[in-house]
């Protein structure tokens, strides 16, 4: 190879070295709480209906940036001095380039090493390494099987259960236990205080429901709620979209159905992201809709119903009055689970039936979530179905910009959770330290289920007033043992189906 060829390709490897420096650094400012699972989930999952408004504003953002760095590491490599050799400080004379070109080679690698170095740190990468290669028996010593638990229903309630993109008690006031100087979600504050409604949280109302690892993104809350389980991803190279979504668990769904229950899913977001149509199929044979098939249902979709990432929850909404209209005419009891998304990051969605009196859009975002989501328990409360109704509302996970937060001075961030019109009495529902782990028992108990033990996988019945995982080894120790390698959960429990099955695909 001639000189000319190897400085070209010495270039292009700065120019990429440039990338990651800059992508490791954006991370950890921009995203902090991020952790490698997610990356992972998120390229398993494939680009198909991705959004990637989050990767134009990287792209955005960096660019100009990369471009800097990139001009200024190539000039001190390939002596862009203006036609001078040395530079000039105090009468002395410093020769920078000739010191670059020297050492031209240890230099690049540890500007490789630098930036690889950055990008793992950011990425949780580091952890991620050090802890599947950790292995830990947590997981199996406190699972609890549904055939265990023995789960019977004295009654069989109608369950209404809202999963809210993002939705953190943070945006309440600093006066209601938040970050915000002003109201932004008052009408899902006051609910928290209205006759029969429950919240959980530890000394103030604002401290709702604690995040683990492998609950931060959509799909992993999911799980998280209607299995006890963290959802933990393996390194491969398939994609994840089994048909067999966590197959050896047995969730809410499926309980519910094994129980009599109609099941339906009503989505903002297109299900064929995330695995999220697997996962409703396989546990409990939920009927799903969402933007791919809501004609199907005699459901128009003009201009205005769309959103970045199928259509927008004020669409979500209008459908779901409808539905639940129709299912409450049903001998079963239904299970209606409500997914919404305006408040996704980067910045949320705002349609023409949003509220907009805030100076942030991501502000008016969570404002108009606020009003939807009250609008729609205040339409089922009118309903004659409502008095053998459960109305369950979970913030899926706390919002992934983080910057947002912090710039008012969040430190502690939690999780909204609130349930209405539950069919149990409740021991004591402040001084508690939960998760979304906790979820599933606590909804199964709200809808009149019998738990023997007040335990399903690793969430303990809230209203049992039983201690959880989260009080019993605190927040830190429950999330180091969450991030290990757990063999038991791979065979039993994950049961490795989709790494089988590309392990197939391989050999043939």
């Amino acid at each position: 190879m001639n000189k000319k060829a190897k400085q070209i390709l010495h270039v292009i490897l700065l120019f990429l070295i440039t990338i990651l420096l800059v992508t490791g650094v954006y991370l950890k400012f921009k995203f902090a709480s991020i952790n490698f699972e997610e990356i992972l989930f998120l390229m398993r999952g494939g680009t198909e209906d991705s959004d990637f408004s989050v990767l134009y504003l990287a792209l955005e953002i960096c660019t100009p940036i990369v471009l800097v760095l990139f001009a200024i590491v190539y000039g001190l490599f390939y002596d862009i001095t203006f036609g001078k050799k040395e530079l000039k400080i105090k009468n002395k004379h410093i020769y920078p380039f000739n010191f670059v070109h020297k050492h031209r080679l240890v230099l690049t690698i540890i500007y490789f090493i630098l930036a690889i170095s950055i990008l793992a740190w950011s990425s949780g990468f580091i952890n991620y390494v050090i802890y599947t290669n950790s292995t830990s028996k947590f997981i199996e010593n406190n699972y609890v099987d549904v055939n265990e638990a023995n789960v019977h229903f004295k009654n069989k309630r109608n369950l209404v259960f809202i999963v809210s993109e993002s939705l953190e008690t943070t945006m309440f006031t600093k006066d209601q236990g938040g970050a915000w100087k002003y109201e932004v979600m008052p009408e899902l504050y006051d609910l928290l205080g209205e006759e029969n409604v429950v919240s959980f949280y530890d000394d103030n109302k604002a401290q709702g429901l604690n995040m683990l690892q492998g609950t931060s993104w959509t799909t992993a809350a999911l799980v998280a709620n209607t299995s006890g389980l963290p959802l933990k991803i393996r390194i491969n190279k398939n994609q994840y979209h089994s048909e067999n979504f966590m197959n050896g668990t047995y969730g809410l769904g499926d309980l519910l159905k094994d129980n009599g229950y109609n099941n339906e899913l009503i989505s903002s977001a297109k299900t064929s992201f995330g695995g999220l149509k697997e996962m409703y199929s396989r546990h409990g044979d939920y009927n799903i809709i969402d933007v791919k098939n809501l004609k199907d249902y005699g459901f128009s979709m003009g201009k205005e119903d769309k959103g970045k990432w199928g259509f927008n929850d004020n669409k979500l909404f209008e459908v779901a009055k409808v539905r639940i209209d129709e299912l409450a005419k049903k001998k079963e009891p239904f299970n209606l689970q409500l997914v919404t998304i305006d408040t996704h990051f980067y910045d949320g969605f705002v349609g023409n039936y949003s509220v907009t009196e805030y100076k942030e859009q991501y502000e008016n975002a969570y404002a108009t979530q606020s009003k939807l989501i009250y609008d729609f328990v205040e339409y089922v409360r009118s309903k004659d179905y409502y008095k053998n109704t459960t109305i369950v509302i979970v913030g899926d996970h706390l919002s992934m910009q983080d910057d947002f937060f912090k710039k008012r001075g969040a430190k502690q961030r939690y999780v909204y959770n609130c349930i209405i019109n539950p069919g149990v009495e409740i021991d004591n529902n402040s001084n508690r330290i939960a998760t979304s782990l906790d979820m599933y028992p606590t909804i199964v108990s709200s809808i009149g289920g019998i738990i023997e033990g007040d335990k399903l996988g690793l969430g303990v019945n809230l209203f049992s007033g039983k201690t959880t995982l989260a009080e019993k080894y605190g927040v830190k120790k429950l999330n180091s043992e969450l991030k290990k390698k757990s063999n038991f959960y791979n065979d039993k429990l994950l049961n490795d189906e989709y790494l089988k099955k590309y392990e197939v695909k391989k050999g043939s």
